[in-house]
């Protein structure tokens, strides 16, 4: 008995270790997964990791290597099929960073996407969301798989699931679940808050988390969102999928090679040629006989899935509209437009085989009329085909409120007929009170606004309507009307409206500010995607306390932003609760007066102009971070910025600097430039120092030095022409610079 016992451990052991071995084993096979690009709505961009553009094209059926950015610019979308089945819906204005992701190799058969109800093999994913939102839909995910989403506040853990996850670095983190669980872990190790299914969660930063139901306008919209994702990725195979994951790792196992010997001189001798000689020819070993659907020649990232979805029956289809589809060689010769193919990829496959299955022209209308989406569409094919036929001469409107309200098929037989369906018609009722209103209205604004002096606004707004006027026109009319006015904010202060950013970053009278600070949003130098607006052609803020407390209500970000001139003078003193960030920002000219000061309650503090930036005897304070920034020059003489965390300045021609004080306890401080002049600057021992400019260091490491270097030596390049110092040590040549410069680093420029 003992020894039958005995063999039964022995045996437990045994089956243990031998399950522990394949565990390693499988964990060691994983290789890199792959991110691919299936819809794309531009505006988009691509930068590497060092924040430069792309070299190489990212279209539909490109892959985005680990640890390259993807970002969706105002307006712009972008989806990504990850190769473990997940897609990531970068929507307007995000910035996501591709980070470790590694999956288990897998037989992809003859199946496609739409085939897998969980991802095809275990995998380990992590994703860098930098600001914006990201719409999530995975597949069924693997118990050994794990994914996160990073963001600098925090870290979601998701299980399986369907979710958005806003960060804005002014606002806080948000998150909607509409499937399964998602885990949010707040930065600092403070315990995970699990967030279910029809839950969502808000977490500002500071520590406190509020749970609530899910925004029911998000819910919507994630819907909407996740229908394309997955409409415009069910026909891509298995086999393009791995042939991605293989571009990865090709991709992955070159990209150790950069210009990192290319510091004087760029582009000596680069002639392309580099090597590519000896891949020409002769196959690789492992490649010698294979398929030729096997794309070759060709090896930058992303070519080999491009390849293979051009060779792809539907790839006319894939390059037109960036969806794939079963029906997409039906659709070869209907006369849908792109609106309506976006529309029709947007519904499941058996949806749009019940849209091929009726008359082109009542698919095209149904595809026009705003409002039918999935659900719609569902409801409107379990009708009958009677049914159907009396739905479609309704008018949009009452479409797809019937629609949406599914209504019984016995109610709407016994309630509509041609007969009633055409009485009711908009075109054969008369005019209602509420457009007799609109009309009031509009003749109301129009004398108000010329009374004003600004009737100008109002006739712009028209000829920018054609006459028709709607409540829309009428607030672009009223905001504009505001923004085209002049402040004096200490004789003004009864007339300044605080506005929200959704009424002036859209409004065309507010276009150089707005654009300046979708600048400053690529700059990493923004305060938020939704900061309250104060805005005028030119606005005066002079000497004395601001407390906009009461105004802002519980806003914490405010741009003061003229589109025509900004002048700011005296000591200017933002009062009230603490954390108010503030930008101060022109769309032309910005003018400072000699010995203004601005200080008070700030979190942070952001100065910028279109066109130049002058700061003399000046002191700039703020608890957190200061940021300067001209789209032209930026010129610094005896000034003194104290801020806690960072100080940046930025300028996309000159930025000189004549005499420049810090915080001695600063932990970061960046400058930028096309050129940078430095005199009579020390530089605290305690801070991490970053000069980039146009061509980067000199040798790798080294800025010009002294007065004596030509002006045309000093284009492009860090120049310490007098002065400057570290910790009071004085760098007026390499040895020194060597001795006393191990916190400052010399880089290029990523964008000027």
């Amino acid at each position: 008995m003992e020894g039958k016992s005995t063999g039964i451990i022995f045996l437990a052991i045994t089956l243990f270790c031998t399950a522990l071995l394949h565990g390693q084993e499988e964990d060691a096979a994983m290789v890199a997964g792959a991110l691919i690009v299936v819809e794309r709505e531009d505006p988009v961009a691509f930068l590497n990791a060092d924040g430069q553009a792309l070299e190489e094209e990212i279209e539909i059926g490109s892959v985005l290597a680990p640890g390259n950015w993807a970002i969706a610019e105002k307006g712009g979308k972008l989806t990504l099929l990850l190769s473990n089945g997940t897609l990531v819906t970068l929507l307007s204005n995000t910035k996501m960073k591709a980070g470790d992701f590694s999956q288990a190799p897998f037989d992809p058969g003859d199946r496609k996407m739409s085939d897998l109800t969980g991802e095809p093999s275990s995998s380990q994913v992590g994703l860098d969301l930098d600001f914006g939102s990201l719409v999530v839909k995975t597949k069924k995910l693997d118990k050994k798989s794990s994914f996160d989403i990073h963001s600098p506040i925090g870290t979601a853990g998701i299980r399986g699931t369907e979710f958005q996850m806003d960060f804005d670095p002014g606002q806080g983190m948000q998150l909607d679940v509409t499937e399964s669980t998602v885990a949010f872990t707040p930065s600092g190790g403070a315990s995970a808050t699990p967030v279910s299914q029809g839950s969502g969660l808000d977490f500002s930063g500071s520590g406190s988390v509020a749970t609530r139901a899910v925004n029911p306008v998000v819910a919507q919209s994630i819907a909407r969102v996740t229908s394309s994702a997955v409409s415009a990725s069910n026909n891509i195979s298995l086999s393009a999928v791995t042939s991605a994951m293989k571009q990865t790792a090709v991709a992955g196992s070159e990209g150790g090679s950069d210009d990192s010997g290319d510091e004087e001189g760029d582009g000596e001798g680069d002639d392309g040629s580099g090597g590519d000689d000896s891949s020409e020819g002769e196959g690789s070993s492992d490649g010698a006989g294979e398929s030729s659907s096997a794309p070759t020649g060709d090896t930058s990232p992303g070519s080999m899935i491009d390849s293979l979805l051009e060779s792809d029956p539907d790839a006319k289809q894939t390059r037109e509209t960036g969806k794939v589809s079963l029906n997409s060689k039906k659709l070869a010769g209907l006369p849908f437009s792109k609106s309506q193919l976006d529309r029709f990829f947007q519904l499941s496959d058996s949806l749009q085989d019940e849209l091929l299955e009726i008359e082109v022209e009542d698919a095209m209308r149904l595809l026009d009329t705003k409002g039918f989406y999935q659900s719609q569409a569902e409801t409107f094919f379990e009708y009958s085909d009677d049914t159907q036929d009396l739905l479609l001469l309704l008018e949009d409107i009452p479409l797809v409120s019937l629609l949406e309200g599914k209504i019984e098929e016995e109610f709407i037989e016994s309630t509509l007929s041609v007969h009633s369906i055409d009485s009711g018609s908009s075109a054969n009722i008369p005019a209602d009170k509420s457009a007799s209103n609109l009309e009031e209205e509009v003749l109301a604004l129009g004398d108000a606004m010329r009374s004003s002096g600004t009737g100008a606004v109002f006739a712009k707004v028209e000829e920018m309507n054609g006459g028709d006027w709607s409540e829309a026109w009428l607030e672009t009319a009223r905001v504009g009307s505001q923004l085209v006015q002049d402040y004096s904010f200490s004789s003004d202060v009864e007339n300044l409206a605080i506005l929200s950013s959704e009424q002036v970053m859209d409004n065309p009278f507010y276009s150089t500010v707005s654009t300046l600070y979708d600048q400053l949003i690529f700059d990493f130098m923004d305060l938020g995607m939704s900061p309250v607006v104060i805005g005028g052609s030119r606005l005066t803020v002079g000497d004395g306390s601001y407390n906009f407390t009461e105004m802002l209500g519980d806003k914490a970000v405010l741009l003061i932003g003229a589109t025509e001139q900004l002048n700011l003078s005296g000591t200017i003193n933002f009062g009230g609760d603490a954390g108010l960030s503030a930008m101060l920002a022109s769309g032309a000219v910005i003018v400072v007066s000699a010995g203004t000061s601005i200080k008070g309650a700030l979190a942070d503090l952001v100065i910028s102009a279109r066109q130049d930036v002058l700061l003399r005897d000046s002191i700039m304070e703020s608890s957190r971070d200061v940021a300067i920034r001209s789209l032209r020059d930026l010129q610094l003489n005896q000034v003194t910025i104290t801020a806690a965390d960072l100080v940046h300045l930025r300028a996309s021609r000159n930025l000189d600097v004549d005499g420049l004080q810090l915080s001695q306890s600063l932990p970061s401080l960046i400058m930028e430039a096309t050129t940078i002049r430095l005199s009579n600057v020390d530089f605290p021992s305690a801070t991490e120092v970053q000069l980039n400019s146009l061509k980067g260091p000199i040798d790798g490491r080294y800025p010009n030095f002294g007065t004596g270097v030509s002006l045309e030596q000093q284009l492009g390049r860090v120049n310490f022409i007098e002065n400057v110092r570290s910790g009071g040590n004085l760098m007026n040549d390499r040895p020194s610079f060597d001795q006393f410069g191990g916190n400052i680093s010399i880089g290029k420029l990523t964008k000027p």
